[in-house]
């Protein structure tokens, strides 16, 4: 085979190789020609682009997280509320004997969905101010499983605005529930 033919043969392959070696790397590897990659100067290697780390691990100039999309929900409307017990005044005859009035919210599962506060009545716990909890209904009436500083815990609940009823030198702070306050 004379010089030139093997020239043109190895001419007309090379992208096929190179297309080939680019595919196993995948899309963060830039293997278009003059761009730094191998056998043009330099240290050799690929060019890193999109999703690489640039210097001190991380390239300010690309986002880690896709573009945030806003699903143009309307205007939300009044807060829906459910509330089929009073959560401050227990004991009222709103709900059976053994039970309480505890306090939720259901979050939206549709992105334009709004939550919904309210109260319902059911089995009372028997946990105070402090003890520790896996859900509302480990705590007694008049009390709330919040997340703290010191794991899930009961507190009891407070009147955001007025007297608190907080005592013990805990200040009664805004909780999940809007317009409910517990006692921390």
């Amino acid at each position: 085979m004379r010089m030139r033919d093997f020239l043109l043969a190895l001419g007309s392959a090379l992208p096929a190789v190179v297309a080939s070696l680019a595919a196993g790397c995948g899309p963060s590897v830039d293997t278009t020609p003059g761009s730094g990659g191998a056998g043009t100067g330099g240290s050799g290697g690929g060019t890193l682009v999109s999703g690489s780390a640039g210097p001190g691990g991380f390239d300010a100039g690309l986002d880690a997280l896709p573009d945030y999309v806003d699903p143009g929900c309307p205007d939300a409307g009044p807060k829906l509320m459910m509330f089929m017990c009073d959560p401050y005044k227990q004991g009222n005859g709103d709900c059976k004997s053994g039970e309480g009035c505890y306090i939720f919210v259901k979050y939206p599962t549709m992105p334009c969905g709004q939550e919904v506060y309210g109260a319902t009545c059911a089995h009372a716990g028997s946990g105070v101010q402090g003890s520790s909890c896996t859900g509302g209904q480990s705590c007694g009436a008049g009390f709330v499983c919040v997340v703290s500083g010191s794991g899930n815990q009961c507190v009891q609940l407070c009147q955001l605005q007025g007297q608190s009823g907080c005592t013990g030198g805990l200040v009664c702070e805004p909780i999940d529930v809007e317009g409910f306050g517990g006692c921390l």
